[in-house]
């Protein structure tokens, strides 16, 4: 009898060392945060990863130090108890609100202190504990900017460019237009050499959509690592202007033949096919649309263009830049679009030439495109060539201006052999038209990069 009482006895000590054991794991909590952080005027906001996966997160406290002074953030607390531990195994994320006017802090270093306890036994009973320190650089002095470029003009689909220097090195820079951002580059030929301009030295190249807001607010802005922010303006004239609107009748050929083509090929399910037209005209044309800005995105850090671009050659534009199109079937009104380019044709199956020097950035089909080339020209512009009937370059190539690039054709949403013609800077379509004519180019943008930015680049 004994015997069996020493055995449950000795059963019940080892059950309870090992529960002991258990809820004195020495398993610490997990904590992902920056490596380091900076503070500006502005507030902002922390987001603090923590992670413990057997005892369960008992608490997370922050403070801010700097020099001598330690003020504490308000703790995140979570439910639990010494005996049965936490629910919250996590992830979970703390979001710390840092505001240097709050804080008392100066500009100069400091550093935020994180701790990050459990529901573990360990340490007396007040759980595991993982500590960090990052060093929290405050800088309350916003960038300084200042804008090179005179009196200039800019109309509704149309570009700019600017000149401008910095003081400092900052996160981003670049031109402002209604909200919508174009990054700025190193000027050219500041990277060194006896001619190079001083450094911090900039340019952009912007755009101002065609349904930019009515006057629309333009400026140089930088933003550093702290968040601090400078707007600047330049002399600027925004001009206005209207597009036109055009009708466009669908005809039955157009419908049975080429649309259920181009629906296979884009992965529309077949069916009516004026409701097939209508989803090729807007989801499909939204996706290609989207999938053109990440194409151009790619851009190079220097202008690889010569001078203006060229028309295609002997070609006649048959429809022009930003028109509204409204399309009908009878009567009936059933899609409306806007033509971003310009459509240019000749003879039939004629050879497409770029317009200007650059980088094959895509050479495949594209959705309505059809079979489409995209070139990067530098500095966030581009140039697109669709409907292709034939591709005779590949991605990563390198052309000059009047390489040959393919040959025209009818693919994608085209009911006849032309070239769909179109330019983007950073993303934004403007007026091709300003980039064709010798005298725009050599005012509004070469004026702006100096005068060896563009000379003997590109090939």
């Amino acid at each position: 009898m004994r015997s069996i009482l020493r055995l449950l006895l000795g059963v019940v000590l080892l059950a309870a060392a090992a529960g002991i054991a258990w809820r004195c794991e020495l398993g610490e909590p997990a904590v992902e945060a920056p490596a380091e952080l900076a503070l500006g005027r502005a507030a902002r906001s922390v987001a603090i990863g923590v992670t413990d996966g057997r005892a369960g997160l008992r608490e997370v406290t922050a403070a801010v130090v700097q020099g001598e002074a330690r003020t504490a953030l308000p703790p995140a607390a979570y439910p639990g108890d010494l005996l049965r531990g936490g629910p919250i195994a996590g992830p979970v994320q703390v979001e710390l609100r840092l505001d240097a006017r709050e804080l008392g802090l100066r500009e100069g270093e400091a550093a935020l202190e994180l701790e990050a306890r459990d529901w573990s036994w360990a340490g007396w009973l007040r759980g595991n504990r993982t500590a960090l320190r990052i060093p929290l650089r405050v800088d309350l002095a916003p960038p300084r900017v200042a804008a090179e470029t005179g009196l200039s003009y800019a109309a509704r689909g149309g570009t700019g460019a600017v000149a401008y220097t910095l003081a400092e090195p900052v996160a981003r820079d670049g031109v402002e237009v209604a909200g919508a951002f174009f990054p700025g580059f190193p000027y050219p030929g500041s990277a060194g050499g006896p001619d190079a301009p001083r450094s911090g030295r900039r340019v952009a190249l912007f755009a101002i959509a065609r349904d930019a807001p009515a006057d629309p607010k333009i400026q140089v802005v930088a933003e550093d690592a702290a968040g601090n922010r400078t707007a600047v303006s330049w002399p600027l004239v925004f001009q206005e202007r209207r597009f036109a609107e055009e009708r466009i009748d669908l005809p039955p050929r157009f419908l049975e033949q080429k649309v259920p083509e181009l629906a296979g090929e884009v992965g529309v399910d077949g069916g009516e096919p004026v409701a097939v037209f209508q989803e090729i005209n807007t989801r499909v044309r939204a996706e290609n649309e989207k999938r053109v800005r990440e194409i151009v995105s790619r851009t190079e850090g220097a202008p690889l263009w010569t001078g203006p671009f060229v028309q295609w050659a002997n070609s006649q534009v048959t429809s022009r830049f930003a028109e509204h199109r409204t399309y009908f079937v009878g009567d009936a009104q059933v899609s409306e679009a806007i033509h971003y380019g310009y459509d240019l044709a000749t003879l039939a199956g004629a050879e497409v030439t770029a317009s200007n020097a650059g980088r094959v950035l895509y050479a495949a089909p594209l959705g309505i495109y059809g079979n489409c080339v995209v070139l990067d020209h530098g500095l966030g512009l581009a140039s697109l060539y669709a409907h292709l009937s034939s591709m005779a370059v590949a991605e990563g190539d390198q052309v000059a201006k009047g390489a040959v690039l393919g040959r025209s054709g009818a693919t994608g949403l085209a009911g006849g052999d032309h070239l769909h013609f179109a330019i983007l800077v950073h993303g934004t379509y403007v007026e091709p038209k300003e980039w064709w004519d010798p005298k725009w180019v050599r005012e509004k943008v070469e004026s702006q990069l100096g005068p060896t930015a563009v000379a003997g680049q590109g090939g």
